[in-house]
């Protein structure tokens, strides 16, 4: 089994108003409702300034690409832009999306048959992405081959027209640090590092700050660090020092 994790280069920006429009059509918006979000989008302009002082500048351009970021509409409006992607997954392969992190998983018990589908199911998002102006950024993408203590060891570099992704024996997946042999323990460090930070935080303000107000900074900088993805990692046997960790700040 193995697993690309997909990044795109400025996802948000590259979405082409037009298809995106069509998609919209596609997927039965229509009427108010089309016209509101087409108005949303359509008349917005932008220039560049070099320097205001010797009034070095580009004219206003129309905006034809991208979906505001920082509102509510952004992330819904992108969703719809990729929402056909997983339909290129075959048996065997299963394309996960959130926002824009894009993951692949490929499972086939034949070795031949598990690099023929890494091949074709990568070559396949590549086109799409080629084919909805998005761009793939190959040097953040990774590859992840899971294996077992039993399984032998054997490398696939999936490729496109000579580009290369590179593998890894871990990766970064909606902020959880996945490794190679889903021992979680990358994940388990990583979370040490910022535990150690967050604890000397509270011990340093301690002495200065009402009780309340160190409830606050536990739960925002401690808790929740110690609480995301506690159902994946939590029952890994070196989890035991987080919660120590967690001890310190109580």
């Amino acid at each position: 089994m193995g697993g690309i994790f997909c990044d795109l280069h400025k996802a948000f920006d590259c979405n082409n108003h037009a298809i995106l429009l069509e998609k919209m059509k596609f997927y039965g918006v229509s009427g108010k409702f089309y016209s509101l979000i087409k108005s949303y989008l359509d008349g917005r302009y932008q220039k560049v300034v070099l320097s205001h002082n010797k009034c070095i500048e580009s004219i206003w351009e129309k905006i034809r690409q991208g979906v505001p970021q920082g509102s509510i509409l952004g992330p819904i409006l992108f969703l719809i832009y990729i929402n056909d992607l997983p339909n290129l997954a075959s048996t065997g392969t299963k394309i996960l999306l959130y926002a824009d992190d894009t993951s692949i998983i490929v499972i086939s018990p034949n070795l031949e048959n598990f690099e023929t589908k890494i091949d074709n199911i990568f070559g396949d998002i590549n086109n799409w992405f080629k084919a909805n102006q998005l761009i793939f950024n190959y040097n953040k993408t990774n590859y992840l081959q899971f294996n077992t203590k039993n399984s032998r060891d054997y490398e696939v570099k999936p490729n496109y027209q000579g580009n290369c992704i590179k593998s890894s024996s871990n990766a970064k997946f909606l902020g959880l640090t996945i490794n190679d042999s889903l021992s979680w323990k990358a994940h388990i460090d990583q979370m040490i590092s910022k535990l150690n930070t967050a604890c000397f935080v509270i011990r340093t303000i301690q002495a200065v700050m009402p009780l309340e107000t160190l409830r606050m900074v536990y739960f925002a900088y401690i808790h929740s660090i110690i609480s995301y993805g506690i159902i994946f990692w939590g029952n890994q046997p070196y989890s035991n020092k987080n919660f120590k960790i967690q001890k310190k700040g109580d």
